[in-house]
């Protein structure tokens, strides 16, 4: 084929009174060519349309179709492969000429024209709506390099997000993070678009059911709810989308978090999140997404209610043998003793589990445990409860295995042998803490066995106690070398009658 310069060149000599060999000549081109230029009427593009060709297979395409009509309700991982087609092919009919190449071909074709699925389709989502979805990130955390999970509420409208970071992803942790950002945007939106059902409910077969809880969040702040079909993450892809820029531009490399992570997520990353989508143009409308996200919220969104909901689940659950309440068949919470084998009322949040007995008295209140392997809490109160009725159990108790090596305090105790001492320190400690928080007293004891003072005399214990609580000073952890004990005057006298301190 030749170039339409070539062309023009060749009619316009002919107009020029050249003749067609002179033409042929000159333009180096074959006369026929010539020809059929100079003679062509229409010069229109015409359309780059495939002839089609009869193939060999064509004969034997109805048995094929037949074929795969026969097994196309077949599981989709014994579906039959252009392999098995061809085979069978050649068994039913061994004198067919057609080749495997040709038969996976007319698969190809046949497939890309027989396809079930619909597609995909450009949504119009409108102010006030948002879709919310989890992700996970590694973070640096006290204890090491942790992957947790974060929340994301996207506004597609204005392509802003907002995020939360919890240890676990479920009901609880969906209502505390979008009731935090609904505060600090000031509003809520009207339609919330979630993963299937993720967390907040439950789907049998294609029957979804939330959660009582959640049916009672959203009626609280006043939005609607719809779920994604499952594998469908597509339908909600604005949030998929942040999800990953999120990841990719706030987590990447892996930041450092403080063992607070509540207080972390209503201060300090929130303003990183507004830091990341302050730099951020909307991708269709080239507008800065904080600028339009602040026309989304003085217009499309609903307003606060006048009071915050309690995000929290209630469940009614029995203690076993050991006073031990189980929440997701691994976690375990350990009350006194004097609980066993009762029925307690559990409430779960997203950062803590309280217990209380059936008259709504609270008896525990433990950090929320999250992960796949099994633990076991219990408060150093219950723990110490224990350790006063049972000094004998010091060895392999919970309340020493949570003390750190090289404490006095633990160290003391371990070259105690005396049962009945163990028990009257214990004694001490556990009215002492009826006074003071649990770091003083603690505190107290450390430094009264660092010094050997009577921890079993109350008014060493009270006293010390006191002083800890007004002005600490860590005498089992002096790296200076210096001798406490000229200043012993200034803490507490030493002695048989001097027991007391100042």
């Amino acid at each position: 084929m030749i170039s339409m310069s070539t062309v023009e060149s060749i009619r316009q000599k002919h107009r020029n009174g050249m003749t067609i060999a002179q033409i042929c000549r000159e333009e180096k081109v074959d006369y026929k060519t010539a020809k059929k230029y100079i003679e062509k009427e229409d010069f229109s593009e015409p359309l780059p349309a495939r002839s089609e060709k009869p193939k060999i297979v064509d004969q034997y395409k109805d048995w094929i179709v037949q074929l795969l009509k026969e097994n196309e309700h077949n599981w989709y991982k014994q579906k039959l492969t252009a392999k098995r087609v061809y085979k069978l092919l050649k068994e039913a009919q061994p004198a067919a000429e057609t080749s495997y190449s040709s038969v996976n071909r007319f698969l190809n074709e046949y497939n890309r024209k027989n396809k079930k699925d619909a597609g995909f389709s450009h949504l119009t989502w409108y102010p006030g709506e948002a879709q919310a979805d989890f992700g996970e990130a590694d973070f640096d955390t006290s204890c090491g390099r942790q992957r947790l999970k974060y929340l994301v509420l996207s506004f597609p409208y204005s392509n802003k997000a907002f995020v939360q970071i919890f240890r676990g992803e479920n009901c609880e942790c969906v209502m505390q993070g979008l009731l935090y950002i609904f505060e600090y945007i000031g509003g809520v939106p009207g339609k919330i678009v979630f993963d299937n059902a993720t967390g907040i409910g439950r789907r049998t077969c294609k029957i979804l059911e939330e959660n009582e809880v959640f049916i009672r969040f959203r009626i609280h702040y006043g939005f609607e709810s719809r779920f994604c079909n499952p594998y469908a993450g597509h339908e909600k892809g604005n949030v998929e989308t942040n999800v990953g820029y999120i990841r990719r531009n706030m987590f990447s490399p892996p930041i450092q978090i403080p063992s607070d992570i509540q207080e972390f997520n209503e201060t300090e990353l929130l303003v990183m999140n507004e830091k990341l989508m302050g730099e951020r143009m909307h991708y269709i409308h080239q507008k800065p997404v904080d600028e339009l996200f602040e026309e989304e919220r003085e217009t499309a969104l609903l307003p606060l209610p006048p009071k915050r909901f309690a995000a929290k689940r209630i469940l009614n659950r029995k203690t076993d043998n050991y006073a031990n309440v189980t929440l997701e068949n691994i976690h375990k919470y350990t009350l006194p003793s004097e609980y066993r084998n009762s029925e307690v009322i559990v409430e779960t949040w997203a950062w803590k589990v309280a217990v209380y007995d059936l008259c709504g008295n609270l008896i525990e209140e433990f950090d929320r445990e999250y992960g796949s392997e099994r633990t076991e809490s219990i408060s150093a109160v219950t723990s110490l409860r224990s350790l006063v009725r049972k000094p004998g159990s010091w060895s392999n108790s919970i309340f020493r295995a949570n003390l750190l090596n090289g404490n006095p305090f633990k160290e003391y105790l371990d070259r105690t042998r005396d049962e009945n001492l163990r028990h009257r320190i214990f004694y001490e400690f556990e009215k002492a803490m009826g006074s003071f928080e649990y770091t003083v007293v603690m505190e107290a004891f450390t430094e009264m066995a660092a010094r050997e003072v009577d921890m079993t005399k109350e008014c060493n214990v009270m006293a010390c106690c006191s002083r800890v609580n007004s002005c600490p000073v860590d005498f089992s952890f002096n790296q200076t070398g210096v001798s406490f004990d000229k200043y012993g005057c200034f803490m507490m006298y030493e002695g048989e009658n001097n027991d007391a301190a100042i």
